[in-house]
């Protein structure tokens, strides 16, 4: 027997040991264990009957062994497969769709802290922020995102607009364009999907100790691992804690994370995974919003002042800020019946409160005077309950195989306003030359909560991919949807509702693949969504709008130039409503129609044994058409660049052993600040450099330096010019300052 057969029997040996350890341990299953399977079973019990009656081949769910010294010496930054809502995990390359992930070890390496830090990475993502630190909405090609339907934990909707940790997340995964095929209703600003990091095979004991601003300590553990009978229950704990003063002088920062997963695997083909976390940060003393553009009275503001320093004391106030707390639970099923067809169901619910005792800086003229109002009148409470149960099979009819698909995703989101608004104003005139510290009236009673709106969406989904050949395939998606929406006054009293039953959003694409190493695809898509919602301030308050039809064209291409490189490629034509609050009338209606075509570029992998990139371009002309009005009728949407560069290069080489030197360059063109396009936001570049090292200690110990600074040429800038709509500035426009410079530097230490 050669070494090679050896091998092949040794393995072939222990695969059938183990096997036989699982039928034992199956056998042990308690009758209480048998009735849960059976009850979470009962949706796919026709299909179970429908199997051959053979004996099932042993299916083996596993979670992959942390990586340590990876991170820092071998590091990978190309995504091979990646979560696809109801189709479950697919391949890049076999997705007819734009879809980039950012992997967890450029999370790390990065030293990323929230899901914004992660998205920087992204040329086609725009970061949207809102009412202070972490409060944000992202969207893709240009689209303003939505509060719950653009992002997925784990597949399963969340709130979009409170603070997500990135600590206990091993992956960020985003399709860009129009998802509600297969999400269910949504906005086209694309659908990103946070998933949770899972138990280790191997035990993972690691701890980081990092600093960053002028003051802000954060110490993480991440611990990982599997106990019981043949490693059956499998854990991932995150604890984080952070804190201090940031980037202005008075500021105060603190951060607290606990997130736990486990696993628990009945058997060999069926695993129940469990989630918990609760995310605490609150922030105070930072810039606040810069509002313009407003008309109003005696107001005169039309232009967006030039970016200022976003160190000085007096754009931001002390003590005001945020305080975002977030108690999320996720329970997931999954079983596979044998190797070709398998279920997952699942649920998630999350309790976000949102303390907005942020600051807004309201431009009183063009000269740089403006007041400020602290506290905002935004939206302070949500829940949502969400949903999803999936099959998946392959089959074959006339010797051509399927890829099949039915089932359900959907979710119930609560909002809870407050009856009284608690901002208040300083009637000084401050001027952004010379910024100062104020004194307010004391905050209003907000009399409590009241719930003020309630939606809910419920999606059944059909999917088929029908390879014709080996070259040759087609995709049909098929979303059924019912909407409800409803909003409350003060009193309980229904202001207003609507309902759309049986609204059906198709996706068709044709795959031509010449070779294995190239993809080419077409795909033409429409969807509804929900209508947006009133924003506080306006005549309508708090209404939802009747539900909008969307549209997309898209092609693209993806080349494998080898196993470590992937190069993708697509263009896309894109429509949606848009609307915005009347000047006159101050009603928030729809306007027009919001028109981008695009292009984006993106590389990911090893460009050479030593040298990985990172990133790519988007080129979006995003117009707002159908207005009606001259001042406004095909003008560039507000903040919305022509182009966006997101570019990061790794550096590790060989002959260094534990060094490796990162860069990275963020690029934006010039973005519209006004609807009708009489002042702009100005083109920006930032440069970050970095440098880490590893090495091994005694006993499988690894210790691994980073030191990073962002910004480093300290351009001041606006990360986010938005529509005062849905940042709760009605009837204005509304931007906030980037970062400074920052330096970062953390200590990790793995097992």
């Amino acid at each position: 027997m050669n070494d090679r057969t050896r091998a092949t029997y040794l393995r072939t040996a222990k695969a059938e040991l183990n096997r036989e350890k699982m039928i034992v341990r199956r056998k042990k299953l308690t009758a209480l264990q048998s009735a849960i399977l059976l009850a979470l079973l009962s949706l796919t019990v026709g299909v179970a009957y429908a199997q051959e009656a053979d004996t099932l081949p042993t299916v083996t769910v596993t979670a992959p062994s942390a990586p340590i010294e990876a991170y820092a010496n071998k590091p990978v930054y190309k995504t091979n497969d990646v979560l696809v809502g109801p189709l479950g995990k697919q391949n890049i390359m076999d997705t007819p769709a734009s879809v980039t992930a950012v992997p967890e070890d450029l999370i790390v390496n990065q030293q990323a802290k929230t899901v914004n830090d992660t998205l920087r990475f992204l040329p086609s993502v725009q970061i949207r922020n809102q009412q202070g630190f972490e409060v944000s909405r992202p969207q893709a090609r240009g689209f303003q995102g939505s509060v719950v339907q653009n992002t997925r934990l784990d597949g399963l909707s969340t709130i979009g607009t409170t603070a997500i940790p990135a600590e206990n997340l091993s992956s960020v995964q985003v399709l860009n364009g129009l998802g509600g095929a297969l999400y269910g209703p949504e906005t086209p600003a694309g659908v990103f999907n946070y998933v949770l990091k899972r138990p280790t095979d191997k035990t993972l004991a690691r701890f980081v100790e990092s600093y960053d601003s002028k003051g802000v300590w954060t110490e993480q553990a991440d611990l990982g691992g599997r106990v019981g009978p043949d490693g059956a229950i499998g854990y991932r704990i995150n604890a984080v804690h952070g804190g201090g003063e940031s980037y202005v002088k008075g500021s105060d920062t603190d951060r607290n994370l606990a997130s736990a997963a486990f696993d628990f695997h009945l058997d060999s083909q069926t695993v129940i995974e469990a989630d918990f976390s609760h995310y605490r940060t609150e922030a105070t003393g930072l810039p606040g919003s810069i509002v313009y553009d407003t008309n109003k009275g005696s107001n005169t503001s039309t232009l967006l002042p030039p970016a200022v320093d976003p160190t000085r004391v007096g754009y931001g106030q002390p003590g005001a800020g945020t305080d975002l707390a977030s108690d999320t639970g996720i329970l997931k099923l999954k079983h596979a019946f044998n190797d070709r067809w398998s279920v997952e169901i699942g649920g998630l619910y999350q309790d976000a409160f949102r303390g907005l005792t942020g600051i807004t800086n309201t431009m009183q003229d063009n000269f740089g005077n403006f007041k400020v109002t602290k506290n905002f009148t935004a939206i302070p409470h949500y829940t949502i309950a969400s949903n999803l149960a999936y099959l998946n099979g392959h089959f074959d009819v006339a010797g051509m195989k399927n890829d099949f698909t039915f089932g359900t995703n959907g979710f119930t989101n609560n909002q809870y306003n407050y009856p009284n608004s608690i901002a208040v104003t300083n009637p000084t005139r401050v001027n952004l030359s010379n910024p100062t510290v104020l004194t307010f009236p004391a905050t209003p009673a907000n009399g409590g909560q009241y719930h003020s709106g309630n939606l809910t969406e419920q999606s059944i989904i059909t999917a088929d991919t029908l390879h014709l050949n080996d070259k040759w395939a087609v995709q049909a998606v098929l979303n059924d949807s019912n909407i409800t929406s409803t909003s409350y006054g003060k009193n309980g009293n229904v202001t207003s509702r609507n309902e759309s039953n049986n609204s059906f959003s198709p996706t068709l694409s044709l795959i031509f693949k010449p070779s294995p190493r190239l993809t080419t695809y077409a795909t033409a898509a429409r969807s509804v969504e929900q209508g947006e919602q009133a924003p506080a301030g306006t005549a309508n308050a708090n209404q939802f709008l009747d539900v909008y039809h969307d549209k997309q064209f898209e092609v693209g291409a993806k080349y494998a130039v080898n196993e470590d490189l992937l190069l993708s490629m697509a263009a896309f034509h894109m429509t949606r409503p848009l609307a915005l609050t009347n000047a006159a009338t101050n009603v928030f209606a729809v306007a027009g129609t919001q028109t981008n075509n695009g292009l984006e570029l993106f590389a990911q992998g090893k460009l050479t044994r030593d040298l990985s990139i990172f990133g790519g371009t988007t080129y979006v002309d995003a117009r707002l058409k159908g207005t009606g009005n001259p001042a406004t009728d095909d003008k560039l949407v507000v903040g919305v660049p022509r182009v966006k560069t997101d570019i990061l290069l790794d550096y590790h080489p060989v002959y260094a052993q534990g060094f490796a030197f990162t860069g990275a360059m963020h690029h934006e063109t010039s973005r519209a600040a006004t609807n009708s396009n009489n002042s702009f936001a100005p083109s920006y570049s930032t440069w970050d450099v970095g440098l880490r090292y590893s090495t091994a200690l005694v006993n499988r110990h690894h210790a691994t330096f980073r030191l990073q600074v962002l910004n480093v040429t300290n351009k001041y800038y606006y990360s986010a010019v938005a529509d005062g709509n849905i940042v709760g500035s009605p009837g204005a426009n509304t931007a906030y300052l980037g970062a400074p410079r920052t330096l970062m530097a953390s200590l990790e230490f793995d097992y």
